[in-house]
């Protein structure tokens, strides 16, 4: 987080100073960064964990769909099978 008043930036998790970009430290590594040391592990497990709960979501809903559209195959084929032996038995 960036306070554009006194040129510090803070990070984003537990809103420790990271440094000034008036001052000490390079300018555009201070405005890239989002969060302190000690918080950056928790925030990169945290997004982990999103986009590990949002794969497994996809994955789900892709599996459900395969599943209807499988029954759906199945259902056609047994109506053709039917129909296969309905136009045997007439051709005879």
């Amino acid at each position: 987080m960036y306070d554009a008043q006194s040129g510090n930036v803070y990070c984003d998790w537990c809103h420790a100073l990271l440094g000034n970009i008036n001052g000490e430290g390079n300018y555009f590594a201070l405005i890239r960064t989002k969060y302190c040391p000690e918080c950056r592990r928790f925030a990169r497990s945290d997004s982990n964990r999103a986009a590990q709960r949002a794969y497994r979501k996809r994955k789900r809903l892709e599996k459900q769909q395969l599943i209807i559209k499988s029954e759906l195959l199945q259902e056609e084929n047994r109506l053709l099978r039917e129909r296969i032996k309905e136009l045997r038995r007439n051709e005879l």
